[in-house]
């Protein structure tokens, strides 16, 4: 985007219209017209080599239609701003353009005012989105810290969200990411109202993500999970390495809550993670998932980043030396059960380690955020690299 021009790219499968759109077009210093493309394939394959700043993109093609056009031009021409033009004017298909990733929406016919102020609207807000970004940007790099279980009701989401409050007491910039799509109980945690989410942040053409994170009065940053999960649905392995790659620069630790399941989207926050928290209750239902997971990790060549932390230990169950002898493998940290006060931070939306910080559970969770505050990060040449993890869960 340093040209002088914004250099635009008109498909449109009736030649007639392009014609139209380049004489509205052609008398404006600020906007010079760099090709045409008469469907979505010779489109893809023009943006590729002429890298243009925007694109105006036909939704009714033959062959490549402009939505299925529009959802892969990030991955050939990234810095490529489209701009859906279409005679279909319903909500309906408004909707389909912004979930692929258009930033504005024309209905036909438009008059040549309203066709260049939308292309010059886009062009200046994704110049002072990136232009923030780069004074935001510092030698800052987030560690990811990401939480997984192999099974529901362990307290993953607990120690999340009270490892992420305690590291904010402790003068680090944190942001908590809930990973959980279709049910993530994090806002419900901190006592949040969700008035935007990482939905809303895919929704609008993935502006910038830090307008989209909700803030805790201890100075937390919230990403919030999708509202519904049809919503959820719609985030892919891609949107989680794009949402960690921007958002590591804005903070000092990354704190992930993920499913109890192996996804798409976990398996992309678990590569990238420096750090890999197992939560377990030491007991005998949940030894075969936890073995079962540590498997997979192994597999996937993440062991090394794999850290047991046992949790609600002091219910029934069996010891925690016994937990780790079976399971072959250390327990990194033992968490005390106290269901009553895990029972009633949930209810009231404060976190445990900010309702009774004398406690023994808030002891031990603030112990293991200076713990995690201490360890050396693993370096980026260490990180696991899984094209396997891809080929073993990514979606049908």
């Amino acid at each position: 985007m340093a040209n002088s021009r914004i250099e635009v790219l008109i498909v449109d499968d009736v030649a007639e219209t392009r014609h139209n759109i380049r004489k509205l077009l052609e008398f404006e210093e600020d906007i010079s017209i760099v090709g045409e493309a008469g469907d979505g394939n010779e489109a893809l394959r023009l943006a590729q080599e002429l890298q243009p700043d925007c694109i105006l993109m036909d939704i009714n093609m033959p062959g490549l239609d402009g939505i299925s056009a529009t959802k892969r031009i990030y991955q050939v021409a990234p810095n490529c701003l489209p701009i859906v033009i279409s005679v279909q004017g319903e909500q309906e298909y408004l909707r389909k353009a912004m979930l692929a990733g258009a930033r504005d929406y024309l209905v036909k016919p438009f008059s040549g005012s309203e066709l260049v102020n939308t292309i010059r609207q886009v062009y200046s807000l994704e110049q002072a989105r990136r232009s923030l970004q780069q004074d935001s940007q510092t030698n800052r790099s987030a560690q990811v810290i990401v939480v997984f279980s192999a099974k529901g009701g362990v307290g993953k989401t607990t120690i999340a969200t009270n490892l992420a409050v305690s590291l904010r007491k402790q003068q680090q910039e944190v942001i908590l990411i809930d990973l959980d799509l279709q049910f993530g109980d994090v806002p419900l945690l901190l006592d949040l109202n969700v008035k935007r989410s990482m939905a809303d942040w895919h929704h609008d053409g993935r502006e910038a993500i830090e307008d989209f994170l909700l803030k805790h009065e201890s100075g937390l940053k919230v990403f919030a999970s999708p509202q519904t999960p049809e919503q959820g649905e719609l985030i892919t392995g891609e949107h989680i390495s794009q949402m960690i790659t921007e958002l590591q620069p804005l903070a000092d630790f990354l704190v992930i809550d993920t499913p109890q399941f192996f996804h798409e989207t976990t398996l992309q926050s678990l590569e990238l993670a420096h750090k890999i928290l197992l939560v377990a209750t030491p007991d005998l239902p949940n030894l075969k998932n936890v073995k079962c997971c540590l498997d997979v990790l192994t597999k996937l060549n993440m062991a090394d980043k794999v850290h047991i932390v046992a949790n609600k230990v002091g219910s029934n169950g069996i010891k925690v030396e016994q937990f780790s002898s079976h399971l072959q493998q250390p327990v990194w940290q033992k968490v005390p059960y106290d269901l009553r006060l895990t029972t009633q931070a949930a209810i009231q939306g404060i976190p445990v380690v900010d309702l009774n910080p004398k406690s023994s559970l808030s002891r031990r969770l603030v112990q293991i955020s200076q713990d995690l505050l201490r360890a050396e990060p693993l370096s980026q040449e260490t990180r696991s690299k899984i094209p396997l993890a891809r080929m073993l869960f990514a979606r049908r």
